[in-house]
């Protein structure tokens, strides 16, 4: 599993919601390392999105412990045990962890690579993740070259955990974020915790053979 985000000097990812800076070559390796990958995140960062909608092109797997909460073009999971029982469908190199600050700090454990936007500039955050260059399992394995916007200098930066939790991952449905892209509409009422745990209990081995079978996503729309 991965994580992807951006941090000012003091590893703060965000002020009263938002973004401490949107910089569109940031913004592009975004889209570019996510895309057709599933990505998790609390139910405040999918609210930050334009119109509060899913990622196209993604499985997005949101974790909101409201009870009945669903979300169009989503799954939705009540806890975090539920959450990794759903990710044990995927490979972990296409799990990406997108935020909040509380969604980060409790899956980076398990986390074994971290893309960083380095933004050398202090953005007066108030959510803030742990600074991986104090963390003794986390090491820089590559940087880019420094790059400017609007005055602020930036660089990509991937860093690698020596140590990551083990999760089990089956690599059961590689291909189910296919099922996400721009033009369809998957879970058109969303799959909520409830719907989780009949799949979780049901024996069916693949997410994306469950989904088919309760047409909750169409063979013609891959």
């Amino acid at each position: 599993m991965k994580l992807i985000v951006a941090v000012d000097n003091n590893w703060g990812i965000g002020k009263d919601g938002d973004l401490l800076l949107s910089i569109p070559e940031d913004m592009k390796f975004f889209r570019e390392t996510t895309r057709g990958k599933v990505l998790v995140m609390g139910y405040n960062t999918l609210l930050s999105f334009p119109g509060g909608k899913p990622l196209p092109g993604r499985l997005n797997l949101v974790l909101n412990n409201e009870p009945g909460c669903r979300v169009k073009g989503a799954v939705v999971c009540e806890s975090i045990e539920q959450l990794f029982r759903l990710l044990g469908n995927f490979d972990g190199g296409d799990v990406f962890v997108i935020g909040g600050g509380s969604i980060y700090r409790q899956l980076l454990p398990w986390c074994d690579t971290a893309y960083i936007t380095k933004m050398r500039f202090d953005g007066d955050a108030d959510t803030f993740i742990p600074n991986l260059d104090e963390a003794e399992e986390w090491s820089v394995v590559s940087e880019s070259e420094m790059m400017e916007h609007d005055g602020v200098l930036f660089s990509f930066v991937t860093y690698r955990n020596s140590a990551p939790k083990p999760l089990a991952f089956r690599a059961v449905d590689g291909t189910l974020a296919q099922y996400f892209k721009k033009d369809m509409e998957p879970l058109p009422d969303g799959f909520g915790s409830e719907d989780a745990e009949r799949f979780l209990s049901d024996g069916e081995p693949s997410l994306e053979a469950y989904l088919l079978r309760e047409s909750y996503i169409k063979p013609q729309e891959v």
